[in-house]
């Protein structure tokens, strides 16, 4: 799942598709329920020999708390760098 590039412009661009299709979408807990209907529903169109579609679900639902994570951590105001000061001096 490497390579994959977020952003929110990529973001707004689904939702906006979905709005299209439902104007209540734009409530974010609803686009997110239609996000993962959608996976749901690739995933049940999928069959691929030995896949353990529980089993990739269980994945993408660990690589999502992972992302929220990093987001967060992204977001988070980094604190203000503070400069050196003094003289060193050798021993």
């Amino acid at each position: 799942m490497s390579g994959i590039q977020l952003s929110s412009d990529l973001v707004s661009r689904l939702k906006a598709v979905v709005v299209e299709h439902d104007a209540e979408a734009d409530n974010d807990m609803l686009f997110m329920q239609y996000l993962a209907a959608v996976t749901g529903f690739i995933m049940a169109h999928q069959g691929q020999p030995g896949l353990d579609k529980g089993e990739f679900i269980n994945d993408l639902a660990g690589f999502m708390g992972q992302v929220v994570k990093q987001v967060e951590a992204d977001n988070q105001p980094q604190a203000p760098q503070e400069g050196a000061f003094g003289i060193w001096k050798p021993e």
